[in-house]
Order: C-alpha cells, then sequence, then structure tokens
C-alpha cells in the first residue's frame, strides 16, 4: 500500500491544478519535506522497495515523482527540480544493486563472473563475501580457516617445495601462504573461477605466482609438472555435480599421478556433519591407493565443521599421525599454535560423524 501510494500520489498531482485551500503556503511545503523526509528515513520502506522490483531505480523514480509533486504545488521553475533530484539521490544510503534483496545488510559491491555473482556484505566492520548466493570467507574467522587448511601440510612440507592449488578462488590460501612466510619454490593454481580468484587478488602481489586459467579437469588431464603438495579448495564439494566429480576415484588418482615420490594431497571436504559419507568414502578411495591419510576438522563459525584429509606417498597413516602431532614448526600466527593439530585431529566417536542412515519404525 505505501508503495503504490507513493507512486500514484504524485502522478495525481501531475494531473490536476494545485490543491487550492494550500496554494503556496507554508502548510504544502512542509507536507512534502515530510513526504520526502518519510522515504529517506524509512529502513524498513527502503528494503522493501529493493525487495520487490530488484533493484533501487524505482527508489529514484518515487523521490523525482515526489519533487515534481513539490513542484507543481509549489510552483518552483522546472530547472530547479534536476538540481534537487540530484541531492536527494545523494543522500540515498542504498546501494542500488540487484541482490541486496537477499540479504539484511548492505551489499557493498555485487560482481558478475563467467560462473558466478560474488557479493560483498558488509555488517559493522566486517566484510562477508559470498558467491552465488553462499557465503564463500568471512573476516571475523578468515585467518582461522586459512591457518588451519594451510599449517598441518606445512608442518610436513619441506621447504622449497612446488606447489598446486586446484579452486582457492577466494584467495584465503595464497594470502596466507604469504603470512606464514614459508619459502616455496612455485606456485601454480587453477581456479574454477578465475574471475574470483582474480577479484579476491586485487591488493595482493602475485607476480611470483601461475595463475592458470583452463579447465580444472583438462588441466588435470594435459599438464606435464609434477608437485610436491598439491591443494583442494574447491566451496562445497557436493553442492553441484561438477564439484562432485572433483572428488571421485579417477579424479583422485589423476592428481595423486601428479605428485613426486614424497608429495603430499591436502583435501577440504567441506561440511563433515551435512556429508559424513563423503568424508568416509573419500579417506577409504586414498588409502585403497596405499596412500597414508590423516583426517582432521575444525569448528570455523562462520561457515560450519570444515574437515580435511591429508594423504601422503612417504608416510604411513600412523607416521604421518605422529609427524603431524610432533611438528613444531612457527609460522606466522593469529590462531595456530602448539596444541591445534593434535585437538584437530581428535574426530571423536566416528560413528557421529559416519554414522548410518536412521530409519523409523512405522506401524
Amino acid at each position: 500500500m505505501a508503495f503504490w501510494f507513493f507512486i500514484l500520489l504524485p502522478l495525481m498531482a501531475l494531473l490536476f491544478a494545485p490543491i487550492a485551500p494550500f496554494k503556496n503556503n507554508f502548510f504544502t511545503f512542509f507536507s512534502s519535506l515530510c513526504l520526502i523526509a518519510m522515504i529517506l528515513g524509512s529502513y524498513h520502506l527502503t528494503q522493501y522497495l529493493i525487495g520487490i522490483t530488484d533493484h533501487g531505480w524505482v527508489w529514484v523514480n518515487v523521490m523525482a515523482m515526489t519533487i515534481v509533486f513539490m513542484g507543481t504545488q509549489l510552483k518552483i521553475k522546472w530547472l530547479l527540480l534536476p538540481m534537487l533530484i540530484a541531492i536527494l539521490v545523494w543522500m540515498i544510503p542504498f546501494a542500488f544493486l540487484p541482490n541486496q534483496k537477499n540479504y539484511t545488510e548492505n551489499v557493498i559491491s555485487s560482481i558478475k563472473t563467467r560462473k558466478g555473482v560474488i557479493d560483498q556484505v558488509r555488517w559493522n566492520d566486517d566484510q562477508w563475501t559470498y558467491y552465488n548466493g553462499r557465503l564463500s570467507t568471512a573476516t571475523p574467522d578468515q585467518s582461522m580457516y586459512g591457518e588451519a587448511t594451510l599449517y598441518p601440510l606445512l608442518q610436513v612440507l619441506p621447504e622449497k617445495a612446488d606447489i598446486l592449488i586446484v579452486g582457492g578462488d577466494n584467495a584465503v590460501l595464497a594470502q596466507q601462504l604469504i603470512k606464514s612466510q614459508y619459502s616455496y619454490q612455485s606456485l601454480h593454481i587453477v581456479p574454477y573461477d578465475i574471475g574470483f580468484l582474480q577479484h579476491q587478488l586485487t591488493d595482493l602481489n602475485h607476480e611470483q605466482w601461475t595463475l592458470i586459467d583452463q579447465n580444472i579437469s583438462s588441466f588435470v588431464e594435459t599438464t606435464t609438472l609434477q608437485f610436491d603438495a598439491i591443494i583442494i579448495d574447491l566451496f562445497d564439494p557436493v553442492s553441484s555435480l561438477e564439484m562432485h566429480a572433483f572428488m571421485q576415484p579417477y579424479f583422485t588418482e589423476k592428481l595423486l599421478s601428479k605428485l613426486d615420490t614424497t608429495g603430499f594431497l591436502l583435501t577440504q571436504m567441506g561440511d563433515i556433519y551435512k556429508q559424513p559419507e563423503l568424508f568416509k568414502t573419500y579417506t577409504d578411495q586414498i588409502m585403497v591407493l596405499n596412500y597414508g591419510t590423516v583426517p582432521y576438522h575444525l569448528q570455523i563459525p562462520t561457515i560450519g565443521q570444515i574437515g580435511w584429509v591429508l594423504a601422503s606417498r612417504k608416510y604411513s597413516s600412523t607416521q604421518l599421525a605422529t609427524a603431524l602431532r610432533d611438528a613444531r614448526k612457527p609460522f606466522t600466527s593469529q590462531w595456530w599454535n602448539d596444541e591445534t593439530m593434535a585437538m584437530m585431529m581428535s574426530m571423536g566417536k566416528q560413528e557421529y560423524f559416519i554414522e548410518k542412515e536412521r530409519s523409523i519404525n512405522r506401524n
């Protein structure tokens, strides 16, 4: 009702002469100002207008027609109306972005890439980055995710290693690798969506990195490079058939063939509470290939209970677990300490994570 009231009232003002009892008096002037103030000051009305129209330009139209209404009643010179419209538009505290209706907080940018849409949302002093409508990273615990993913591998990975990151589009791992001051030989990144990665890397100097603009499967099939470590950091592996294919035995074997004789494969598995069977199946399929494996997990406050699987060609599962617990390599850290690795490897009762689907007995 409020929406149509603000739309139709100015239109009626254009069709009829100024209201005689209030023609050119202060009552009409302050009434018009009150109407504009209601539109400018109403947070809920703003969200409503953006939500029902998918964009904020209707808000500008409402402003313009309201000023026309005020102009017809007060006989303001028409040349002043564009100036008033411009001033009011600059006073609007909301961005005119199509995806604003999907978020409660203010969307500060929305960018389309070849494969998706990046929405950046600000809440207080924190920034939340969404990819295709799902949270990818948030500044409150971005370092926690980066350290939990990268530091277990760096504990057992020799320096001057050749590293490949598959995915990593939110650039958290690339940023964390710089912060860790780990000395690597080379870093290749083959992202799922290179547009997303390049957007996230705008403030980083990545001249020493090799960004590969190629389909992930095609690159793994055709590359002749060998790596000391391969990190799979794909967002929500079960979110689509394309992502799920990267967890299948065929792709896993191809990746393992790109490791040197002492290489490591680290895979981020997503929320293990939501997909426990994938976590178990993936671990088993690597163990069948005679690789040592160590699964671990951590509760990341913004994105959930994330699990990882670290596989080694050199170590057995027992040897790899011991090496992780005993390693004490120092890295620049906001969160990581000596007890963290043991905590992350404590999986609790396995049946809690890997539980058969319950069935309900019906009469």
